[in-house]
């Protein structure tokens, strides 16, 4: 009989062993986890740190050698009335594409997204890139003149669409669960009154709350082409 107890005793004592070892072993690989995560994420953070340096340090050099093309052109434009004219349909140019910083009146818009109650949505719908094209095509009816959306500047070849969870706008991303503050130039007047109409913001009202407001000064930065405008297939008509 004590033979049998003690075989008992044995296989309960190797039972809890193996229990606390196999706990052990899970527990160890759960921290190594973590682990593994937190130095990826670490990995990531410092890799974005050296991105946005990178690209600081590029920005600089691309308003150094914009400032140097300012005082050429500046140069050109004393010596004839012709050079002159030129350089001023450049120009416009440059503001037509957005590739100009621009300031004056116009009109600031916030949309602030529904906020969330008990984990569930107040509605199923959210800000879309149609949301955010209706908007920019009634700014441009209204006669704005340059319109940014989070400081992402909007010209002639900009696309507004859905990318997974966010929107894209010239290749940067716009959430749709956090502010968004749209700007445009132009009569502060003829835009407060475009954004005035009864229904303008029919389509909001159940999925964000909004305001706007007009002032004398406006900043809309430029955007920085990341490769030269060329077209392959538009051709000018002789």
């Amino acid at each position: 009989m004590s033979k049998y107890k003690s075989q008992l005793i044995v296989s309960l004592v190797c039972c809890i062993l193996g229990f606390m070892l196999a706990y052990q072993f899970r527990i160890l690989n759960k921290n190594a986890g973590a682990s593994k995560v937190k130095e990826t994420n670490t990995d990531i953070t410092v890799e974005l740190e050296q991105y946005k340096n990178q690209k600081a340090e590029l920005q600089k050099n691309i308003d150094e050698l914009q400032k140097k093309v300012s005082s050429y052109e500046e140069a050109a434009a004393s010596k004839s009335s012709e050079t002159k004219n030129l350089l001023e349909e450049v120009k416009d140019t440059r503001l037509l594409m957005g590739a100009e910083t621009v300031k004056g009146p116009g009109i600031t818009i916030y949309l602030n997204p529904k906020t969330k109650i008990l984990q569930n949505d107040v509605t199923n719908e959210q800000i879309t890139d149609k949301h955010l094209v209706y908007l920019v095509n009634e700014l441009i009816s209204a006669g704005a003149e340059a319109i940014s959306i989070n400081d992402i500047r909007i010209t002639p070849r900009t696309g507004i669409r859905t990318s997974g969870a966010n929107i894209r706008i010239n290749e940067e991303n716009v959430s749709p669960q956090q502010r968004i503050t749209i700007k445009a130039i132009g009569n502060k007047n003829l835009l407060n009154s475009a954004m005035s109409f009864p229904g303008v913001f029919n389509d909001f009202k159940a999925i964000s709350d909004y305001k706007y407001e007009t002032s004398d000064n406006i900043t809309i930065n430029k955007y920085n082409y990341g490769k030269s405008l060329k077209f392959d297939y538009a051709k000018p008509v002789k």
